[in-house]
């Protein structure tokens, strides 16, 4: 059963499997996403951003190898990647407050099959609200439109964000 109530331009969204009280702004009232290119993980000539993944929906993910969580939870976004890849989802990790060697051992460890961000100094990750070191993992799902539709604070699952991508592709997408 998928139900949601609003108030002020926000959608509190109850989606079997995903956790309670998530908060979709709707789209007209959503924030534009940061803008800015950050050298990508290993790869200290090439850069991306949101706008390098536009009309596509795109999972962020906040992490970092010394978070415990993280670990856990990168099964779940690998599990996820795959069932929403040819879906026009994209995934991009941010690899934040953690050295280049022991980001490049978590993404081979795990076989992450997208790429992902280095953000040391954890500047980029700032410009996201809420999240930080000391907020991860966090993942924010960002609309083709390059606006904030969802933030998760703490481990995700693949179901979940299946579900929310569901939900955001059934939505009227709203003036850019």
């Amino acid at each position: 059963m998928l139900s949601a109530c609003g108030d002020g331009g926000v959608r509190t969204v109850d989606l079997p499997g995903v956790r309670s009280g998530l908060q979709i702004p709707v789209a007209e009232q959503r924030e534009p996403a940061p803008t800015e290119r950050v050298p990508v993980l290993g790869e200290q000539q090439r850069e991306l951003g949101v706008p390098d993944f536009a009309g596509d929906h795109l999972v962020v993910n906040f992490w970092a190898s010394w978070c415990a969580p993280c670990r856990t939870e990168q099964p779940e976004l690998n599990q996820a990647y795959e069932a929403l890849r040819d879906q026009g989802v994209s995934f991009l990790g941010v690899d934040i407050q953690d050295s280049e060697a022991n980001g490049l051992g978590h993404v081979r460890e795990f076989d992450v099959p997208y790429p992902s961000l280095f953000d040391p100094s954890n500047a980029y990750a700032a410009r996201y609200r809420g999240v930080g070191p000391r907020a991860i993992p966090s993942t924010i799902v960002i609309d083709p439109r390059g606006r904030v539709a969802a933030r998760l604070f703490g481990a995700t699952t693949a179901h979940e964000l299946t579900s929310i991508i569901t939900f955001l592709r059934e939505e009227r997408p709203g003036p850019a």
